[in-house]
């Protein structure tokens, strides 16, 4: 009878105390981790509003003693950010909707038709991937460099003698082109979510279609795009994300006389303004930063937050098969 109480005592004890240790160990986990990825944004946030000459300060909190928004009015007199913001709307938001209808017609073939070679295409995309842009990088500036239209130019160049070539270097259509037919910046990755998606949905729908009168193309249109709300989001989203924050194509294809985008200009204000003279003026910069930081930031995580929902959703059924 002893050793059954002991037993019983023993589980009574030791079992709620496990258990409280494994959610306080998982919750402290949870809290440093949290901490580590908010401090950078939440040091950028506090850092816009704080003064100059609070910045260094020893006795200076975590939170600014005196909310100001100078450091954003400062910031503007040589860093024109509207301007910059106009730039990087056009050539994130034209990439996108090119990448949105190249990439849903691929994936819409992948997914919802079977040819000889399917899964070969399948395979080109997700290589591209797993290859580096820097390792396209030279190859590309090549191509630009002396665009012959596929082929074509060369192809007048033996009637005539000289290949027919045009220069697309700093012009925003070597951006374009890449997106048009699905090789721009990580169109693997969003061809894998289209065709992932198409695959999920049920068949009955194009039988639908195709007994009402509808061709290929019509279905895909009329049919599959409404249904698909959530993986056209995530798509946009996640474009608009890398071609706000790139620099290695942008930089490439990008002049200053025809206006940097954001992620360009801050990358040349951080090489102009790499040395200093004193301590007031490095801490002059730095809120100015903070403060440059904060506005090229927070229209992303705006989007983020109006989308995240079909975000989730389209990350949920994306693996999934009907």
């Amino acid at each position: 009878m002893s050793m059954i109480k002991t037993e019983l005592i023993t589980k009574k004890v030791i079992a709620p105390a496990s258990s409280i240790l494994y959610k306080a160990f998982r919750y402290l986990l949870l809290i440093g981790v949290s901490y580590v990825v908010l401090f950078p944004i939440i040091k950028m946030l506090t850092g816009a509003f704080t003064l100059p000459l609070e910045h260094y300060m020893e006795d200076s909190g975590f939170l600014p003693d005196d909310p100001t928004f100078i450091n954003f009015k400062d910031a503007y007199a040589y860093f024109p950010y509207f301007k910059y913001m106009w730039k990087t709307i056009q050539i994130a938001g034209i990439c996108t909707i090119l990448q949105l209808i190249s990439c849903s017609l691929v994936g819409y073939g992948l997914g919802r038709y079977k040819f000889k070679g399917n899964l070969l295409v399948f395979i080109c995309a997700l290589f591209t991937i797993i290859l580096p842009i820097q390792v396209t990088v030279i190859p590309s500036f090549y191509n630009y460099r002396w665009f012959d239209f596929f082929g074509i130019g060369k192809l007048v160049g033996l009637v005539t003698g000289t290949p027919w070539t045009v220069n697309l270097l700093k012009k925003n259509m070597a951006l374009f082109f890449p997106c048009i037919f699905a090789v721009g910046l990580n169109s693997g990755i969003y061809i894998f979510l289209f065709k992932q998606y198409f695959e999920g949905m049920p068949r009955d729908l194009e039988e639908a279609a195709r007994i009402d009168g509808c061709s290929p193309f019509m279905t895909f249109l009329r049919v599959m795009i409404p249904n698909i709300k959530p993986v056209i989001v995530t798509v946009a989203l996640l474009s608009v994300i890398y071609y706000w924050n790139d620099t290695l194509l942008t930089g490439v294809y990008v002049t200053k006389d025809d206006g940097w985008t954001l992620m360009l200009a801050l990358e040349q204000l951080q090489d102009d303004h790499y040395l200093v003279q004193s301590l007031v003026d490095h801490a002059q910069l730095n809120v100015q930063r903070y403060a440059i930081l904060l506005m090229i930031v927070t229209p992303l995580m705006l989007v983020f937050v109006i989308c995240q929902k079909f975000f989730v959703e389209c990350m949920d059924r994306s693996g999934s098969k009907g």
